[in-house]
């Protein structure tokens, strides 16, 4: 990335063994986002250091942000990535998302909780398929497909890790855990770059072809055609009011309609495949916050170009003197 801006990229953590700590230009400790302190902590530093933006990749952080927090730290002048508190609501809760979606003409499976799981396992064909996650899950936790058979028992194993809406445990609560039917077809995930200053506008759709996942996380992909998702992304834009970047996971039924199965309000694991295919999305919104007119090009990518998700390593800091071991 290059955009001819002098500024320096600055990780924000409360472990200080996060990878992230390796890649950017200065790393900052501070408290974990359902601290109590964490609110405070963050207004001082936005204070003292008045950055530009602010983008935030965890989903209970989001939470967190949307009650109020986000509006005081745009205050200091920074462009802040989160939605306002009624759009998290909606994505934070996959319950209250599905019900959202298709009350606006989006297409999206059929959601129940946890606690209805008795009854639909007795409903319908023996070998029946269902998909049980987290209700407030983030990067598909707690996922299950089972048949009907062994739903109710899916249920409350995945139950037993599930977090409320805060990200704190939910204590077996099968309320926090939802049942959708399975849906077969391709998969997709595609992320709608949208402006930093509130007016939610829709500057560009990145899209790949799910090829190969692991545990709910995309492994392979393929970089496609956006512009058979653009109305879809614009759609939800509406209906949620983002800014910057919001990552879909999509599954295209056997009729071709696109069904909507998540939605996280960030840069998503999916997003470095189109990146590795020629777009730039962080480029276009460091120059949104500065205040210049993004260089859209900068969206544009190949389609066509299949890319895996490898594993590396990193140093995240040095000791001051060698460890016995080494020595």
């Amino acid at each position: 990335m290059h955009v001819g801006l002098p500024g320096e990229v600055i990780s924000m953590e409360f472990r200080t063994t996060s990878a992230s700590l390796a890649v950017a230009d200065r790393a900052v400790t501070m408290p974990a986002y359902n601290a109590d302190e964490y609110p405070a902590a963050m207004r001082a530093w936005f204070d003292t250091e008045r950055p530009d933006l602010f983008l935030s990749l965890n989903d209970y952080e989001h939470e967190v942000l949307s009650r109020g927090l986000a509006d005081q730290l745009r205050e200091y002048g920074c462009r802040v990535a989160a939605l306002e508190e009624g759009g998290q609501e909606t994505v934070s809760d996959k319950f209250s998302m599905a019900k959202a979606l298709r009350a606006h003409g989006i297409a999206s499976p059929v959601t129940h909780l946890g606690t209805e799981s008795h009854d639909l396992a007795r409903q319908g064909p023996a070998d029946r398929m269902f998909v049980v996650k987290h209700r407030f899950g983030s990067g598909s936790t707690g996922l299950r497909i089972v048949e009907a058979a062994h739903l109710e028992a899916a249920v409350a194993d995945s139950a037993r890790t599930a977090l409320n809406r805060r990200g704190l445990p939910a204590y077996g609560d099968l309320s926090h855990v939802i049942v959708q039917d399975r849906l077969l077809g391709a998969e997709f995930g595609a992320d709608g770059v949208f402006s930093v200053d509130g007016r939610a506008q829709l500057l560009g759709v990145l899209a790949r072809r799910k090829v190969q996942m692991r545990s709910g996380a995309t492994d392979v992909a393929t970089s496609v055609d956006a512009e058979r998702f653009r109305d879809l992304v614009g759609r939800i834009g509406s209906l949620i009011r983002p800014s910057a970047l919001i990552d879909l996971d999509i599954i295209e039924s056997a009729d071709g309609e696109l069904h909507v199965i998540d939605i996280n309000p960030r840069f998503g694991g999916g997003y470095p495949f189109v990146h590795l295919a020629g777009a730039d999305a962080p480029a276009v919104l460091i120059q949104a916050a500065a205040g210049l007119e993004p260089d859209l090009s900068l969206l544009a990518y190949e389609e066509g170009v299949t890319s895996a998700r490898g594993e590396t390593f990193a140093v995240v800091s040095r000791a001051s003197t060698p460890s016995p071991l080494s020595a």
